[in-house]
């Protein structure tokens, strides 16, 4: 049971670190960068739920969802805050200014809220 937690709150985040480590090594092919961003992008967002073990309408552990979401919004924030001048410096690990980044992590932020009002109990 709590490994079933666990994979739940880990693998968004560990998907999103893996897709954010991929995008930037295909930004040197002229047409092809952004249909390979949105295919990587689409299949990681697809398989995130039915890895995660949550395919069901009504799923008990789909309240975690919102520890990996937290994390996102937070991530977004902070780098939103470095963008305008403004460091904090606990979130200063969090900032990276990527545009491929920032559109995983908000990608990931979308999904996320929408599959927590989904499966809500």
């Amino acid at each position: 049971m709590f490994l079933r937690k666990l994979v739940v709150i880990v693998l968004p985040l560990v998907m999103a670190a893996l897709l954010c480590l991929v995008l930037p090594l295909v930004a040197g092919i002229p047409f092809w960068t952004e249909a390979i961003k949105g295919l990587a992008l689409g299949l990681v967002l697809a398989l995130l739920l039915p890895l995660c073990g949550a395919v069901k309408k009504r799923e008990p552990f789909s309240g975690l969802l919102w520890v990996p979401l937290t994390f996102f919004i937070v991530a977004v924030i902070s780098q939103y805050l470095a963008v305008i001048g403004i460091e904090l410096p606990l979130l200063s690990m969090l900032k990276t200014g990527d545009s491929n980044v920032i559109l995983v992590e908000c990608a990931f932020i979308g999904f996320l809220v929408v599959q927590l009002i989904r499966t809500r109990k």
